[in-house]
């Protein structure tokens, strides 16, 4: 039940027409996409002396998020750009026994992957056996995906998509443009939670034949971070879709290196309900009997109190030229409670999440 006084919280404002004006990032939570997504235009991001703009744009990266619940099934399509090439991995996993399906690919010489303008755009690759597509326009409402993928002997071919509404009002949406962690720097976060609907063709999990499951009810979260990233970088990000209560509970809490000085003032961690944002208060990640075993998730602002479970960890270790990097993708499920900024309380047991921590040495 809502309380008689308000939670800790964040001004949601009017969107600004760009996340940096004059040089200068726009600080803030805003309630739609804004136009010019484009951080590149900071001035002297890293010292008082200017820097040539090629090497400062070479320490941007971009990541785009796709996570997805289904009564069956959760998965998720992690995307980076660095600019000069990028990388995707699609992991599908049954919910029941957290067996999993997982595909990795590599993409060379594009000039840019994910683009600029969030407003609407495309993000996609067509090699012949990794095919995915991620569409989406603010101005009509249209979100979808579309995952083809050929298997081998190990991974059968998997086939799934999915379509939403991004103005209908169930579907979440936030933009956070935070320091990272000065305020010279600015990381950039636009994060949308649609209702989803869609099909799966594939020979899932051991089955003989192919099946077909049309009709597919799911939730969705869609994210993308434009951020300029340390020689060193580590991160942690748990996003939990399901329901309590009969409504719809769907977060993302994220905490790095990058984060902000003030963390209480910027961060970009936000609850959904029933698609209503309620900003959420700097976490604290941890995972002290491994990462196999149960994570705590907590804050300072007795919100969110939460524990969470893996089933069933992806691991991706790479080393392009002086690129390192080690990720992992986890899926699980979480119990605990979390508030939003009216004080509501929402109960929280086995619900979907998926983690991912992600360590990267330049």
């Amino acid at each position: 039940m809502p309380s008689v006084f308000r939670m800790y919280t964040r001004e949601i404002r009017k969107t600004p027409d760009a996340v940096v004006r004059a040089g200068k990032p726009v600080f803030g939570d805003f309630n739609t996409p804004p136009a010019d997504f484009d951080i590149r235009k900071l001035k002297q991001p890293f010292s008082i002396m200017p820097l040539p703009r090629f090497i400062t744009d070479a320490r941007i990266r971009t990541n785009l998020y796709f996570s997805f619940v289904s009564e069956e099934y959760a998965g998720t399509i992690g995307i980076t750009d660095t600019h000069l090439f990028g990388f995707a991995e699609v992991t599908v996993w049954e919910k029941a026994s957290g067996r999993k399906i997982s595909f990795r690919s590599f993409i060379v010489f594009r000039k840019r992957l994910i683009p600029f303008k969030i407003t609407s755009g495309v993000c996609k690759s067509f090699r012949k056996k990794r095919i995915f597509s991620i569409r989406w326009n603010y101005d009509t409402g249209k979100f979808s995906v579309v995952c083809r993928l050929k298997g081998n002997k190990d991974r059968p071919d998997t086939f799934f998509e999915f379509s939403g509404n991004l103005q209908d009002e169930s579907c979440g949406i936030h933009t956070s443009v935070v320091p990272a962690p000065l305020m010279r720097r600015c990381s950039a976060v636009h994060h949308a939670a649609p209702v989803l609907r869609g099909s799966f063709l594939g020979r899932f999990f051991g089955k003989e034949e192919k099946s077909v499951v049309e009709h597919v009810k799911a939730l969705g979260f869609f994210s993308i971070r434009r951020s300029y990233y340390k020689l060193r970088t580590f991160s942690y990000s748990l996003t939990v879709l399901g329901e309590s209560e009969g409504k719809s509970i769907r977060f993302n809490l994220y905490t790095s290196n990058h984060d902000a000085v003030d963390s209480d003032l910027y961060n970009e961690n936000v609850l959904f309900v029933d698609g209503k944002a309620s900003p959420l208060p700097p976490v604290t990640i941890t995972h002290p009997y491994g990462l196999n075993g149960i994570w705590v998730i907590q804050d300072t602002e007795n919100m969110i109190d939460l524990s969470f479970s893996p089933m069933s960890d992806t691991v991706r270790k790479e080393s392009v030229l002086i690129l390192r990097t080690e990720y992992h993708t986890i899926y699980g499920t979480c119990e605990g409670s979390v508030r939003d900024m009216d004080g509501g309380m929402f109960l929280l047991k086995n619900v979907s999440a998926i983690v991912k921590k992600q360590y990267l040495r330049l």
